[in-house]
C-alpha cells in the first residue's frame, strides 16, 4: 500500500508535471470532470444595483460562484481518477468559460497518474 496515498485518501491534484516526493508508478491515461451552473438572476440585479453603494458587489457574487465551480470540476476529476485506478493527477488545468447569458461551465483535466511516495 502506497504511504499516504490510498484508495480510502483523496486524489493528489496538482498543476505541475510531476509531484515532488512521490514517483510515477503508473499513467493512467487523460482525465477530465466538468460543472455547468448558471448564475441566478436575481442575484445578479442585485449585485448589479448594490455595486452603486458597494464596488466589490458584483466581485464577491461571481468569484464565489466561480470558486464553486472550479471546485465542483475538480471534486468530478478526483472521482473520475478514481474510477481510473489512480491516487494523483498531473498537469491539471480548470477552464471556464461563458455558454450564454449568466450560464458558465468549468472543465478540469490532466493526466491520471498512480503514485508512490519515495
Amino acid at each position: 500500500m502506497n504511504e499516504g496515498v490510498g484508495e480510502d485518501k483523496n486524489v493528489l491534484i496538482t498543476s505541475l508535471p510531476s509531484l515532488p516526493g512521490y514517483e510515477v508508478v503508473e499513467s493512467k491515461g487523460f482525465v477530465m470532470g466538468s460543472s455547468f451552473d448558471t448564475v441566478p438572476a436575481d442575484r445578479v440585479v442585485y449585485a448589479f444595483f448594490a455595486s452603486v453603494f458597494d464596488p466589490n458587489a458584483r466581485n464577491r457574487l461571481y468569484s464565489g460562484f466561480f470558486r464553486r465551480l472550479r471546485h465542483e470540476a475538480l471534486m468530478k476529476l478526483s472521482e473520475n481518477a478514481k474510477k481510473l485506478g489512480a491516487n494523483a493527477v498531473l498537469g491539471t488545468s480548470v477552464r471556464i468559460w461563458r455558454c450564454g447569458y449568466g450560464m458558465y461551465e468549468a472543465y478540469a483535466y490532466g493526466t491520471a497518474v498512480e503514485v508512490r511516495k519515495v
